[in-house]
């Protein structure tokens, strides 16, 4: 840098290894999941079993399955185990 430049968020450098991935792909299925909700909300009225995954906070791993991985989570402020299962092809 030369005199008093500042850096900009564009010519910001970050290290590979330090970049939390699983954290930001569990705030994406968390936004991605508030999305889908709402547009599923506005087409048909909620089944008595579904939950409002806006309200589901998954944590952490707490084991892996062959059919998913179980979470640590909160939903609408309780301790829960959240289920996310593995699709297969």
């Amino acid at each position: 840098m030369k005199g008093n430049e500042s850096i900009s968020g564009k010519d910001m450098i970050f290290r590979a290894d330090q970049i939390d991935l699983k954290s930001l792909d569990m705030q994406l299925e968390k936004h991605l999941s508030r999305v889908w909700s709402r547009n599923i909300e506005k087409q048909r009225p909620a089944e008595e079993w579904e939950i409002d995954l806006a309200k589901l906070d998954l944590r952490n791993v707490i084991a892996h399955g062959t059919y998913g991985t179980v979470y640590r989570a909160t939903y609408d402020s309780q301790d829960v185990a959240g289920i996310r299962a593995r699709l297969s092809s």
